[in-house]
């Protein structure tokens, strides 16, 4: 897991106006921070599902366990009240050499017989030990990712707290403008491939929707949230977080761009989808609505097939 990042960080500070490149980068280290606790949710939900499949396994393991455990004792009870000084010893009483032979040959087939009954309870009980093991680390790994996205939720708050205080603090035509989200486009959109335009055509229905922390609609969406609800509306699954979008789909570059291109941000904090004439779709950050903007941080990119 990424270290948490410095809540407030080279924000304004109170005493002074802030500048407009002081607002965005408060809110892109927020948002960062988001796709931090938006990795932990994957991890998350991934070892639960571990979790949930190796519970299965145990209790099929255990109830085999317990099946062999009571054949074999059964097994050990039968011989002994048969004969309680042991097959081999009531043997040795007998007179009749072909009798004697006869049942040796039974009783080496039945050690042979218990023998591997035991190896296989055996084995049973090592797996057995082993997945209990297994589960146990399963949670401990749950329990610490849990408490760290609850770590970075705090600081996303705190980093958003802090954005907000510096955005408080600009001029009121520059705030007005940077709070204004732009939900128009003038030219016609149109993709090189039916599943970029049908990933394109969703994203537009969504604009003018909010910004929320988290969010995977179809009330609000983070950036990474919005570009997977898009392709998902497209027929193709991709990862729920933009380190991970990005490795996913066919890397490119920025000359090869296409509309329905995925376009991110160099640090792999922010992403959306590109249209084309320069223009992106995108979810920016609190505060604002899924819009239409420029594309400004926006420097590497990737297809999704």
């Amino acid at each position: 897991m990424a270290a948490l990042l410095t809540v407030g960080a080279a924000v304004a500070e109170p005493d002074r106006a802030a500048t407009v490149a002081e607002v965005e980068q408060a809110f892109e280290r927020a948002e960062a921070a988001n796709e931090q606790v938006n990795q932990l949710g994957v991890q998350i939900e991934r070892t639960q599902a571990d979790i949930a499949a190796l519970d299965a396994e145990i209790s099929a393991v255990g109830a085999e366990y317990e099946q062999r455990r009571t054949a074999l004792g059964e097994a050990l009870v039968e011989q002994q009240l048969a004969a309680p000084l042991g097959p081999t010893v009531s043997l040795l009483g007998s007179e009749d050499p072909e009798a004697f032979l006869e049942g040796l040959g039974a009783v080496q087939a039945l050690n042979t017989s218990r023998a591997e009954a035991l190896d296989e309870f055996s084995a049973v009980s090592r797996k057995l030990q082993n997945r209990r093991a297994q589960l146990e680390d399963l949670r401990t790994t749950l329990e610490a990712d849990e408490a760290s996205a609850d770590e970075i939720r705090k600081d996303v708050q705190a980093q958003y707290r802090a954005a907000q205080a510096a955005l408080e603090r600009l001029p009121a035509e520059e705030r007005r403008t940077l709070t204004a989200s732009n939900t128009t486009i003038d030219f016609a959109v149109v993709a090189p491939s039916a599943r970029g335009q049908a990933a394109i055509d969703f994203a537009l229905a969504q604009v003018g929707k909010p910004y929320v922390y988290g969010g995977t609609g179809p009330n609000g969406y983070d950036c990474s949230g919005l570009v997977q609800a898009s392709f998902r509306a497209a027929g193709a699954s991709i990862p729920r977080v933009v380190g991970p979008q990005y490795q996913a789909a066919q890397q490119i570059s920025m000359d090869q761009l296409q509309p329905g291109d995925i376009v991110f941000y160099g640090d792999m904090s922010h992403n959306g989808i590109y249209l084309g004439d320069g223009r992106v779709v995108h979810a920016p950050r609190p505060g604002k609505t899924v819009e239409i903007t420029g594309m400004g941080g926006f420097t590497k990119a990737a297809r999704v097939g």
